[in-house]
């Protein structure tokens, strides 16, 4: 039996947390819409070792990817310098978080969300953008 789109979501959310969260703890959105990885483990390039992550899931996922994710408006590098793809001011009616865009161009989920994209993918791509934006 096929899973429905948000048992699917929960699933690859706990996945997910149990990988890249500090914690262990997340958030689901009851319709879907994102979810909130707590503590989620950055690179050593930053002011803080943890920050909350809330990734914005389109309406279609997970045939389509997210794009963005927000994270804490007090997130600097060390060194000062800007991070690129990181926009301190609120964008998009998410007051209180910086958004994050993720331009995700390959996109290949299948129903096993440990074999195919999934937000465990989506999770290893922001930590892999944190490590570029860090350096």
């Amino acid at each position: 039996m096929p899973w429905s789109r948000l048992e699917r979501i929960r699933t690859e959310a706990i996945y997910a947390a149990a990988r890249y969260s500090r914690s262990r703890r997340v958030d689901i959105d009851p319709d879907g819409g994102w979810v909130v990885i707590y503590d989620f483990e950055l690179p050593p390039y930053y002011n803080y070792e943890t920050v909350d992550i809330l990734i914005e899931l389109p309406p279609d996922y997970p045939a389509t990817p997210p794009q963005w994710f927000y994270t804490d408006p007090g997130l600097r590098r060390r060194d000062g310098k800007a991070m690129s793809h990181y926009f301190q001011h609120q964008l998009r009616e998410r007051s209180g978080w910086a958004a994050c865009c993720l331009h995700i161009r390959s996109w290949a989920p299948t129903a096993d969300p440990l074999q195919g994209h999934s937000l465990l993918s989506v999770c290893r791509l922001i930590y892999d953008a944190f490590a570029r934006w860090g350096r």
